[in-house]
């Protein structure tokens, strides 16, 4: 189908104005008459491409804010990452076990706000900026949901369509601007309503829309948001790439305190005793079992979860060891828990969670008279 040799619409729209005229007619077909530079490549599309919309495709996502105030926008249905409730939540229907869950677990399960940690430690990075640096992905306060909105269809080119390859047009481009296709410059209706049949048949036989995802990750701009009428879907993201936070680049990505041991201030009755500037410079590889004390490392850090349940029955904290493994706290996500963490999500008593807390700092129990 030589683009030529279609007959378009004379007015253009904004994405805006042609859903509103032309959603039950879809599947139609449009070309993109002015295109939207986004600030990233991903969210870029050229003028003059042609593609066959399919249907409006609505996605519930969920805004999480860091503690330095950056807002996420992250897809309920992202089955990729699993975050644990921290203390303070409110469950819906009473008290839950606190374990790594997916945000449709969460969100079914607790009221909004919640606040949510990972089950695993993970930086970011803005998408294809060779520049951008890592950054931690911290502690997220869930705060609300709403719907994001993309045209979903496929892209034609020198009359083939793309049914492997469907493309989703956002709704916050605003500037973009497209005509409609309504038939052939000869007036041929029939070889026109023949064409659109064929195109149907090939995206019904080859390409299943049902299993269609979005999991982009993204930034919101906070300057942008309208305290009084939030409306996220029409702020232009910030895409940015997820990865698992190895600990060469914890070490990379956090200035060292180089005073001596004797110099090192150690923080006493707070939450977060361990936190992520004291990483050390050398981590131990710990593989074999932890038997007696001598076998634990200063640094838990490499500690594995079975480790840790090990050196929890050195502490005479066995009782504690099934919470460990349900929610998976090894040794690197051990220094992500804070008291009341240790409290509500693990079941700890007050007196063990200062004593693992200390022991996380360095404090051995001296079992020399035993």
């Amino acid at each position: 189908m030589d683009p030529a040799n279609v007959r378009w619409t004379e007015n253009e729209y904004a994405l805006n104005e042609y859903v509103s005229k032309y959603i039950n007619s879809f599947p139609n077909i449009i070309k993109i008459t002015e295109g939207f530079l986004g600030k990233q490549e991903i969210d870029s599309i050229s003028s003059s491409m042609v593609i066959r919309v399919h249907s409006l495709y609505s996605q519930q996502r969920v805004i999480a804010e860091s503690r330095k105030g950056k807002l996420f926008s992250i897809p309920i249905k992202l089955k990729t990452l699993k975050f644990v409730p921290t203390g303070g939540s409110c469950p819906i229907n009473g008290p839950i076990l606190q374990h790594p869950m997916t945000l449709q677990e969460i969100l079914s399960n607790y009221h909004l706000p919640v606040t949510i940690h990972s089950s695993k430690a993970l930086s970011f990075k803005e998408k294809g900026d060779e520049k951008s640096e890592d950054q931690r992905l911290p502690e997220l306060l869930l705060k609300e949901t709403y719907e994001e909105k993309f045209l979903l269809g496929h892209p034609i080119d020198k009359g083939k369509i793309f049914t492997k390859e469907p493309i989703m047009v956002p709704m916050y481009m605003k500037e973009l601007r497209l005509v409609v296709a309504f038939g052939f410059t000869n007036n041929n209706v029939k070889t026109w309503n023949s064409i659109c049949q064929w195109l149907t048949r090939l995206v019904e036989n080859e390409g299943d829309m049902s299993q269609v995802t979005f999991e982009e990750i993204y930034l919101l701009e906070k300057k942008n948001i309208s305290s009084e009428e939030p409306q996220y879907s029409t702020i232009e993201p910030i895409y940015i790439d997820i990865n698992e936070l190895g600990m060469e680049q914890q070490r990379n990505q956090t200035p060292i305190n180089k005073s001596t041991p004797s110099e090192r201030p150690i923080p006493r009755n707070q939450s977060n005793a361990c936190s992520w500037n004291q990483v050390p410079q050398e981590v131990p590889n710990v593989t074999t079992p932890i038997i007696n004390m001598t076998d634990v490392p200063k640094d838990l850090r490499s500690l594995t979860i079975n480790q840790m349940c090990e050196c929890l029955n050195l502490l005479n904290m066995n009782q504690y060891a099934a919470a460990f493994k349900g929610a998976q706290v090894d040794g690197q996500f051990l220094y992500e828990l804070d008291h009341e963490i240790m409290k509500s999500c693990l079941g700890m008593n007050d007196l063990h969670v200062v004593k693992l807390i200390k022991f996380r700092d360095g404090w051995r129990p001296n079992l020399q008279n035993q």
